[in-house]
């Protein structure tokens, strides 16, 4: 993964332990993930006996998925959702996605359709108007949200919000600050050739930035450190100390 320019950063290390103590909770089932990137957790998922199905409407993401598919042969991506699986998913994920969606709510609604009645929605997004920064502007952010915000979107698009947690403290706060000043030199060079949804569509596969810092992230100490700072969030997940969200809602 990290030859085809995607790793698990950080903040994606911190919000997959979040994610996967939630999905004890649920167990197997038939996911769809939304915005799946390249299919890196939903891998993972389909090893541990959950039907996954993933789409995203990045071409680069879904090439970088492919190669994950021969570990997790059940796993199926696409470009785009099947009208046919409507009313037959038990949870979808959608993680760093609606910040992307000019009408969130209008796209919560959507998904809620491929839902079984009584299915659930996990999903994650930048948290805090006020800590938008460059490489918002290099993913094609079109906004952050506050809890409330938040809640209410989730709530307007038929669910029931039964956790929400804001995730990353401190770890993430830290490697926001560094991403955002590599992502301004990085947006400088390509904004005047780029417009938002180019931007957008590059922001799930593209790891360039922490890609350079790979050898100390994949090192024994720096995985011990990531268990540490795993751990380390879980005190603040009711604050809102984090810089992001993560939801857990039952479809009403």
């Amino acid at each position: 993964m990290p030859a085809l320019n995607w790793i698990p950063a950080p903040r994606y290390v911190l919000r997959r332990d979040r994610v996967l103590r939630h999905l004890k909770d649920i167990g197997p089932c038939k996911v769809l993930d939304i915005g799946c990137g390249p299919a890196a957790l939903i891998s993972e998922l389909s090893q541990l006996g959950y039907e996954t199905f993933g789409v995203d409407r990045s071409a680069k993401a879904l090439e970088i998925g492919r190669h994950l598919q021969s570990q997790s042969p059940g796993m199926q991506l696409q470009a785009e959702l099947g009208e046919e699986w409507k009313g037959t998913f038990d949870l979808i994920l959608s993680f760093e996605v609606i910040e992307h969606l000019k009408d969130d709510v209008g796209a919560m609604r959507e998904w809620r359709q491929y839902l079984e009645p009584g299915g659930r929605m996990i999903l994650s997004t930048p948290a805090h108007p006020g800590n938008w920064n460059a490489a918002d502007e290099w993913a094609g952010h079109v906004r952050r949200y506050e809890r409330n915000q938040l809640i209410h979107a989730v709530e307007a698009a038929g669910f029931k919000v039964d956790v929400i947690e804001c995730y990353g403290f401190p770890l993430a706060n830290v490697m926001e600050v560094i991403r955002a000043r590599a992502y301004g030199k990085k947006l400088a060079a390509k904004k005047a050739s780029m417009d938002a949804n180019q931007l957008t569509e590059d922001s799930g596969s593209d790891r360039s930035v922490d890609s350079k810092y790979w050898r100390a992230y994949s090192s024994g100490p720096a995985s011990l450190a990531m268990r540490i700072f795993c751990q380390m969030q879980r005190p603040f997940l009711k604050t809102n100390l984090g810089n992001g969200f993560i939801v857990v809602a039952t479809a009403v």
